[in-house]
Parts: C-alpha cells; sequence; structure tokens
C-alpha cells in the first residue's frame, strides 16, 4: 500500500514574507534539465582557446567529456582544443540522465609555439589545471584576455603587473609587446608555476592615426565604449560599430581624435538585452576604413557578458488526493458485500466499483459516494451469487472504475479473495 511521504524542498530564496496559504506538494520525480550549454567563442584558430559555459537544474551528478571530468551544475571551463571537437555534457539524478553537446570549430594553425603540457607536480603540491591566453596574439594596442583554473593551493599569483589572484577566474591584459606570463600556485608542500606567451604585433607607422576601443561599459540596457587615438596623427570622422554574438546591432559616428586623445561614446537608440547565458560583445572602431591608420589590426575590442539571472523563488506545494482502496469482502447470504476507503489526504470523486468472479465481470456498483481522507463505508453489488457446488470462487473488486478520482497511488484499486460457495 503506498503511503503518501512529504516531501520537504530545501530552497535558498531571496525573498521575505511569502505567502505559503493554499500551498501543495508533488512527489513526482523528474529529469535534469540542462538549461544552457553553449562554447564561445565556437570558432576559434589553432592554438587559441573557447570558454564553455553549462547552466543545470535537478541533477545530482554533471559530466562533460573530452577529459573535463565531474564539473558543477554550473561553471566555465576553459578549453585549447587541437582540432574541431563536440563536447558532450551528460546530467544525471536518480529519475535518469539527459545529454547537451556543444561544438568548437577549430580552423588554421598556430602561430605561437604550444606550451608543452607540464610535468606532473609532486604530490602535495599544487596543480594548475589550465593557464592560456584568448587569443594567443592580438594587435599593437590590443587586449587578451587571461584565464586561469588551479587546485590546492593557498597562494595564486601572475606577474607582469596581474598579481594575486583567485584560484579560479579571467583578467584581460593588454601587453605593449609580446609578453610571457607566469602563473604560481603555492601551498605549504611548495609551489608550481607555468608560463605562457601573448605575441603582439608591431606598433602602428610613426605620423600616422591608430583608432582602437579600450573599454565597453553597459548601464541597465546602454552601451557605452571608450574610443582612443594612440597614433600621433589626428584621426578624422569615423564610424564604431557594435556586433552581439557576431551579429551587428548599431553604429555611432564619432568626430575626429587629436593625436593621444581618447573619449567615451555610447551606441544611442539600441537598447541591449542579454541572451542566456552570456554575450560576445564586440565595437570595432573606424567600420568602412573612413580612416588611414598605421595599423587597421587593432580596431576591434570583445568582451563576454554573463546573463544576470533572476532568481525566481521556489515555493513547496501540498497536493491533497484520495487513494481508495478494498479493505475487504464478504458473502452475506447471495450478496457480495464489500467495503472501501479512502486512504488518501483528499477527498474522492463519485465514482463505481466492479466485481468479477473467476475473471469474468458480472456486476457494478453504480454512484459510489465522494468519500471523505480516512472515511470509509460498506457497499454491495446487485448480483445473486450462487453455485450448485461447495467450490471456491475467486472474487476480485475494483474501485474507481474509470480512474473518476485522481489518486496518489493507481495501483490499488483492487482486492481478490478466494471464497467458497455458499
Amino acid at each position: 500500500m503506498k503511503k503518501l511521504v512529504p516531501l520537504f524542498l530545501l530552497v535558498v530564496l531571496f525573498i521575505t514574507g511569502c505567502d505559503l496559504s493554499g500551498l501543495t506538494v508533488t512527489t513526482t520525480s523528474q529529469m535534469p534539465v540542462v538549461n544552457s550549454f553553449s562554447a564561445s567563442p565556437s570558432n576559434i584558430s589553432g592554438g587559441g582557446s573557447s570558454t564553455l559555459n553549462w547552466t543545470v537544474t535537478g541533477a545530482t551528478a554533471v559530466f562533460i567529456d573530452q577529459g573535463i571530468g565531474n564539473v558543477a551544475l554550473t561553471g566555465p571551463r576553459v578549453v585549447a582544443p587541437a582540432a574541431t571537437t563536440v563536447y558532450t555534457l551528460t546530467a544525471s539524478n536518480s529519475a535518469g540522465s539527459v545529454t547537451a553537446t556543444t561544438q568548437v570549430i577549430v580552423t588554421g594553425t598556430p602561430t605561437a609555439t604550444p606550451t608543452p603540457t607540464p610535468t606532473p607536480t609532486p604530490l602535495g603540491l599544487p596543480v594548475i589545471n589550465y593557464f592560456a591566453a584568448n587569443p594567443t596574439m592580438i594587435a599593437y594596442g590590443g587586449s587578451t584576455t587571461l584565464g586561469w583554473d588551479v587546485s590546492n593551493a593557498t597562494s595564486v599569483t601572475i606577474d607582469n603587473g596581474v598579481g594575486s589572484v583567485t584560484s579560479a577566474g579571467t583578467t584581460v591584459v593588454s601587453p605593449a609587446m609580446s609578453t610571457n606570463y607566469t602563473l604560481t600556485a603555492s601551498n605549504a608542500a611548495g609551489w608550481y608555476s607555468l608560463t605562457i606567451t601573448v605575441l603582439v604585433g608591431a606598433a602602428p607607422a610613426a605620423g600616422m592615426p591608430d583608432l582602437i576601443i579600450q573599454d565597453i561599459v553597459r548601464s541597465g540596457d546602454i552601451v557605452t565604449y571608450t574610443i582612443k587615438n594612440q597614433g600621433d596623427a589626428a584621426a578624422g570622422p569615423s564610424t564604431s560599430t557594435l556586433l552581439v554574438d557576431a551579429a551587428t546591432v548599431a553604429n555611432d559616428s564619432v568626430g575626429a581624435l587629436a593625436a593621444g586623445a581618447s573619449q567615451t561614446e555610447t551606441f544611442v537608440g539600441y537598447t541591449y538585452s542579454c541572451t542566456l547565458p552570456s554575450d560576445s560583445v564586440v565595437v570595432k572602431a573606424d567600420t568602412g576604413n573612413a580612416v588611414v591608420e598605421g595599423s587597421e589590426a587593432n580596431n576591434s575590442y570583445t568582451e563576454s557578458w554573463a546573463c544576470l539571472l533572476q532568481i525566481v523563488p521556489v515555493v513547496p506545494v501540498f497536493v491533497l488526493k484520495p487513494d481508495l482502496v478494498i479493505t475487504d469482502i464478504w458473502i452475506d447470504g447471495h450478496t457480495i458485500r464489500y467495503r472501501i476507503k479512502n486512504e488518501g489526504t483528499g477527498a474522492s470523486s463519485v465514482g463505481y466499483s466492479r466485481l468479477y468472479i473467476d475473471g469474468a465481470v458480472k456486476a457494478n456498483d453504480l454512484n459510489v459516494p465522494a468519500i471523505a481522507a480516512g472515511d470509509s463505508l460498506p457497499r454491495s453489488f446487485t448480483y445473486n451469487f450462487d453455485c450448485a457446488l461447495p467450490i471456491i470462487k475467486e472474487v476480485k473488486v475494483t474501485a474507481d472504475r474509470g480512474d473518476t478520482s485522481n489518486e496518489s497511488d493507481e495501483t490499488n484499486n483492487s482486492r481478490t479473495e478466494n471464497m467458497a460457495c455458499p
């Protein structure tokens, strides 16, 4: 007999004063849900890297193949595949598992010498899971993003002006020349380090302007950016372009800029709205090349913006359902009687019961009234139970024929007894 088991949900709510009246609870087991799984960028050059982002709910375990392994329900992970690779995420719980895939397309060959795989560290030392730059080669005046993940460290530092950092994260750097960045992770057992190289293109030609984008900022749904002329000659009027996930969404007219001057501009008339889980936001200076520059390779600047999720409170609800069972069957003369009981937590609907003898349908008891939770009542069938010989008969009574009541357990409606003829 199925019993109703209260379901207690542990819910972290950023709300106060919730009205919990009229709540119901369900105990239905549900499959996990992969809300999102993507790679940004999805196309990289050989030697570059991409960031996997995912959000999963309702899972007790999340696994990503291609050597990544078990991961948290949400998070980023930087990957640097040598060839086009499909990543498969598997989310599991007691109800089963679901999968999702995303692909990183790799084109070309790396221009920088690949960083050799670090020698395994002695037992107890920190482990550098990854340390990479994206991209590994930038134009003069451009920027790249350093990303890292370190385990078993009490201190993590990156040289060349970055300083102390957390065990996992990213930071944007703009080296003026090709630079080696060394990450050093330490703990009580010692230290371990890994060095990567960021290649920087040549400086712009002398006597010419050079427009670059230094920063992109959002305030609510307004997107602004800083544009600078880092050349040593004035730049005439130009047009800047905003791209979100590779799609052009807005343009901005920029006035003349003196050598070394910078200013903040706004994309007027465009309302930004994030697309889950994150957006790749690019601002490109001098669209159409109206300004003849010392370098045309450093006009673009890219940032990845994670969407700000609104947490919707999950409120437990209690579902009151009936559960009809047959508790007894007996013979009174030539009348077959039975007792029907509601063992559930809610009232049943009006329905009917059915009588079987030796597997054959013999009678129905129509208009069985609604039964309150916990109540029972005796009923009988209008059927003349008679037989010439004192043999055993298989008598079966089934409640709620036609499933008129939405029960907590639909498998316990029947009762069978072997009964002798009177």
